[in-house]
């Protein structure tokens, strides 16, 4: 089997990019990064998946056309620069120029990546498409835009950061003193995004039954709001498994199930380009995907709790949850954007021959 087909490439592909993120990641102090670096690399997430998910890699179109390599470059500028503002602006604003960034700014970035995704997968980029017609560039920015916009909405009504009051950081003028405990809808947002992840992975099994019943459900926003509450209900169902059932800490849950499943779909949808080679059919085939990414995510959770402690020594579970926090940022915030943009901006050069 060639190198450059898969699952061969798939393989040496995750090997290259794992090695490279924990190379990154124990190259830092934990300090910067769960300051620094998770503010920069989450702000460039959502633009990331515009690219990838939105624009499908074809737009710009001046920046599709060009060769392989300028194509990833291009993109990748494309990417830092649009991170670079929003992580500026949200600093300046949710953060409140607090220097080294907070909790506070960071959990804002990270609600936008469920935001982005669910505007993408779920709405299908609805109403931009109606609205701004055959303008892909416009509609991708709309997009991100209004993204970032319900992302402050539900941050502003949800997020109460009151138990960081005794940190010397905490100003209550920057607490939104939403409803609930931070940790609470951050954590649900992110099991939201493993359910929209399961459905992609289903091919939207059983929903596509539903739409072949319900012809009206295959038109949006109704099939988005469809999709919308099938989510809910599956984080639900996760939320009293693991958290009311087991009496798992939210934190550890968030990242232990949330944030490993999340890595290990990526490694399928991203680094085996949907594993194309598994040919069965639903919801058969979306099954043993998200048993494989399951196995996935338990695998490499492990490796990078490994690495950390070894390294660092960082302790888990409350009050700081250090070691999860160090894990949830590695796992997506560093190695998710490279996973992108090798395989997506840079079509997995030099594994693959530039086309």
């Amino acid at each position: 089997m060639k190198l450059d087909s898969q699952p061969i490439l798939g393989i040496v592909a995750s090997v290259l990019v794992v090695s490279a993120s924990l190379w990154i990641s124990v190259s830092l102090s934990p300090e910067t990064m769960l300051t620094w670096i998770s503010l920069i690399l989450v702000a460039m997430v959502p633009m990331q998946m515009v690219i990838g998910l939105a624009w499908g890699g074809q737009h710009p179109a001046t920046i599709a056309a060009m060769p392989t390599l300028m194509r990833g470059v291009a993109f990748s500028v494309l990417m830092a620069t649009v991170g670079a503002v929003v992580a500026y602006v949200a600093h300046a604003t949710v953060g409140g120029g607090i220097s080294p960034p907070t909790p506070f700014v960071n959990m804002f970035l990270i609600l936008a990546v469920p935001m982005t995704l669910m505007s993408i997968i779920l709405f299908q980029r609805w109403p931009f498409t109606m609205l701004l017609g055959d303008r892909p560039v416009a509609i991708g920015f709309a997009l991100l835009i209004t993204a970032y916009g319900l992302a402050w909405v539900v941050y502003q009504l949800l997020f109460d950061f009151s138990f960081l009051q005794q940190a010397p950081f905490y100003q209550a003028a920057l607490d939104p003193h939403g409803k609930l405990t931070a940790w609470l809808p951050l954590t649900a947002c992110l099991g939201g995004v493993v359910a929209i992840l399961c459905l992609v992975l289903l091919d939207f099994w059983p929903l596509s039954l539903l739409a072949q019943a319900f012809p009206a459900c295959r038109r949006q926003p109704v099939f988005g709001i469809v999709a919308s509450v099938l989510v809910a209900l599956v984080v639900a169902t996760l939320w009293y498994v693991f958290i009311v059932h087991q009496g798992m800490d939210v934190v550890a849950f968030m990242v232990q199930v949330c944030v490993s499943m999340i890595f290990g779909i990526f490694i399928i949808l991203v680094m085996f380009e949907g594993a194309p080679f598994v040919r069965l059919p639903q919801p058969w085939r979306g099954l043993v995907l998200i048993s494989t990414a399951a196995f996935l995510a338990v695998a490499l959770h492990a490796l990078y709790r490994a690495v950390a402690v070894s390294r660092f020594g960082l302790p888990a579970g409350a009050p700081g949850y250090a070691l999860e926090l160090w894990l949830a940022t590695s796992l997506l915030a560093i190695t998710f954007p490279l996973m992108v943009a090798f395989a997506s901006f840079f079509d997995f050069w030099p594994l693959r021959k530039p086309t």
